[in-house]
C-alpha cells in the first residue's frame, strides 16, 4: 500500500502525456550499474587472467587497468547523458550524433539479440547454481531460466520503483556477501602473504603481448555494464546531475570490490591455485568457512546473476521504449501503462525473446557473433562526444568530460585495440556478425517506408 502511494504521488504531467516519469534517484541508477557489472564473470574470469599473468602486480594492475578504462568510458558516457537525459542511453546518444539509421540498427540488434541473449546466458547460470543448492529440483535448468527472466519482466512491469527497490536489495546483497567472502579471507588462517611473492618477476616463458591483450579483454567484459545507466537517463530525479554521479560512484564501486576479491584470492589460494581452480570463489569460500562455504558462494552467485538479469531487464526494455517514441519500433512498444505508469510492453517484448532463448538454449552463437558488433557500438558512442563537440560546440553541457579530449581518446584507444584482437582471434564470427549489421541498412529503408504509410 505504502509503495502504490509513492506512486500515486510521484503522478506528474509527464507521466499523464505518456512519458515515464521521473522518480528514480541516483543510488538507483548506481544499483542498476554495479547490479549489472557484478553478474557472474568475477567468478569465472580470475582464473583466465592468473594463467595468463603469473605474478601478483601484472595480475592486479589489469584488474585495475580494466577499471580505470570503464572509468574513462564511464565519464565520457556521463557527459552524454547530461546533454540528452532521455529514456534510451546509447540508443539516443546513437541518434543524436549520427542519425536515425545507426540509432535504429544498435536499437533492434538490442532488442533481439544483444540484451535478451545476455539475459538468456546469465539466467543459465543462474539455473544451474539453483539446481546445486537444490538438486532434487523437478524443474529443467532451461525452465528454471526462463522463469527467472519472465519474474524479473513482471517485477518491473508491476512499477518502476519496485523494480528499482528490487534491483537496490539484490545489489547491496551481493557487495555485502563480496564484502564479506574478502573479509573471511583476512581472518583465515589459510591465508599466506607469501603467495604475494614475487609480486612483479621478469615475464615467464611464452608471455605475450596477445597473452596480455586477451587477458584485458577478459576483464573489460567482466567490468561490462556501466553503459546501461544513461538508459534510465529519463526517469532520474535530477535529470542532469543524476546519471553523471551514478556512472562515476557505479563504476569505482565494483573497481574496488573486483580487486579486493582477486586479492584475497591470491592472499588465500595464490596464483597458480587460482589458475588451476575450476570454481575459484567455491575453493576459496570453502578454505576460509569450512563446510558452509560451498553454501554461501552458491547462494553469493544466485543473488547476483539474479539482479544481473533485473537490472539488464531494466536497460533493454528501455532502449526498445526510447526505439518506438522515436516511430523506429512498433508505436504500441513505446506506451506507458496507464496505471501501472511503466514501460509494460516494451518489457514483455524482452521477456518473451529472452525466455525463448532459455528454452531453446540458441544464443550462445549469437552472443559470439555480437561480441565483436558491441565493441563497435562501444567506439561509435565514443567517437560521438568528438562529433558532439564539433557540430554543436555551443550546446548545453552540464557536465563534461573531465581532461577533454585525452580521457575517450584513451578508452577509444583500447577499443580499437580490442576490437582488433577480437577480429584477429574470432575472424569467422566477427565477420558474421558484420554481415548482420550490413543486412540491417536496407531494413532500415524498408522499416522507414512502412511507417510513413
Amino acid at each position: 500500500m505504502q509503495l502504490a502511494r509513492h506512486e500515486q504521488k510521484t503522478t506528474s504531467s509527464t507521466a499523464s502525456s505518456g512519458e515515464l516519469r521521473r522518480v528514480l534517484s541516483y543510488w538507483d541508477a548506481v544499483a542498476l550499474i554495479a547490479g549489472i557489472m557484478i553478474g557472474s564473470g568475477i567468478f569465472a574470469t580470475p582464473p583466465q587472467i592468473a594463467g595468463s599473468m603469473d605474478r601478483f602486480g601484472p595480475m592486479i594492475s589489469i584488474w585495475l587497468l580494466g577499471g580505470l578504462l570503464g572509468l574513462c568510458g564511464a565519464l565520457t558516457y556521463a557527459e552524454l547523458a547530461a546533454m540528452f537525459p532521455r529514456t534510451g542511453g546509447v540508443f539516443v546518444f546513437l541518434r543524436e550524433a549520427w542519425g536515425r539509421p545507426p540509432a535504429f540498427i544498435y536499437g533492434w540488434s538490442a532488442l533481439l539479440i544483444t540484451y535478451p541473449a545476455s539475459i538468456a546466458a546469465v539466467s543459465v547460470v543462474f539455473a544451474a547454481y539453483l539446481k546445486r543448492l537444490f538438486p532434487g529440483l523437478p524443474i529443467p535448468e532451461n525452465v528454471a531460466a526462463a522463469l527467472l527472466a519472465v519474474t524479473a519482466c513482471s517485477v518491473n512491469i508491476i512499477g518502476v520503483v519496485l523494480g528499482a527497490r528490487v534491483q537496490r536489495a539484490f545489489t547491496a546483497a551481493k557487495v555485502a556477501a563480496l564484502v564479506a567472502l574478502v573479509g573471511f579471507a583476512l581472518i583465515s588462517s589459510a591465508g599466506k602473504f607469501e603467495n604475494f611473492s614475487p609480486l612483479w618477476a621478469a615475464p615467464s616463458a611464452g608471455w605475450q603481448l596477445g597473452a596480455l591483450a586477451l587477458a584485458l579483454a577478459a576483464v573489460m567484459w567482466t567490468y561490462e555494464g556501466w553503459s546501461d545507466g544513461p538508459t534510465l537517463s529519463g526517469e532520474c530525479r535530477d535529470k542532469r546531475r543524476d546519471l553523471p554521479r551514478a556512472l562515476l560512484i557505479g563504476t569505482g564501486i565494483v573497481t574496488l570490490v573486483y580487486i579486493l576479491v582477486n586479492a584475497s584470492y591470491v592472499y588465500v589460494m595464490s596464483i597458480p591455485g587460482i589458475a588451476a581452480s575450476e570454481s575459484v570463489a567455491v575453493d576459496m569460500a570453502e578454505r576460509t568457512m569450512g563446510q558452509y562455504g560451498g553454501l554461501f558462494v552458491n547462494l553469493l552467485v544466485l543473488a547476483s546473476t539474479a539482479g544481473s538479469v533485473n537490472g539488464m531487464v531494466i536497460a533493454g526494455s528501455r532502449v526498445s521504449f526510447a526505439m518506438a517514441r522515436e516511430g523506429l519500433f512498433f508505436d504500441v512498444v513505446g506506451r506507458v501503462h496507464p496505471k501501472l505508469q511503466t514501460p509494460a510492453n516494451a518489457i514483455v517484448i524482452i521477456g518473451i525473446v529472452s525466455a525463448t532463448y532459455c528454452l531453446l538454449g540458441s544464443f550462445d552463437q549469437l552472443i559470439r557473433y555480437f561480441v565483436f558488433i558491441s565493441m563497435i557500438w562501444y567506439v561509435m558512442t565514443i567517437l560521438a562526444v568528438f562529433r558532439l563537440r564539433v557540430i554543436r560546440p555551443v550546446a548545453e553541457r552540464p557536465f563534461r568530460v573531465p581532461l577533454y579530449p585525452v580521457t575517450p581518446a584513451i578508452f577509444l584507444l583500447a577499443a580499437l585495440g580490442l576490437l582488433y584482437q577480437l577480429y584477429h582471434e574470432n575472424t569467422r564470427d566477427s565477420l558474421i556478425g558484420l554481415g548482420i549489421i550490413a543486412v540491417s541498412f536496407p531494413t532500415y529503408w524498408i522499416w522507414r517506408r512502412f511507417h510513413q504509410k
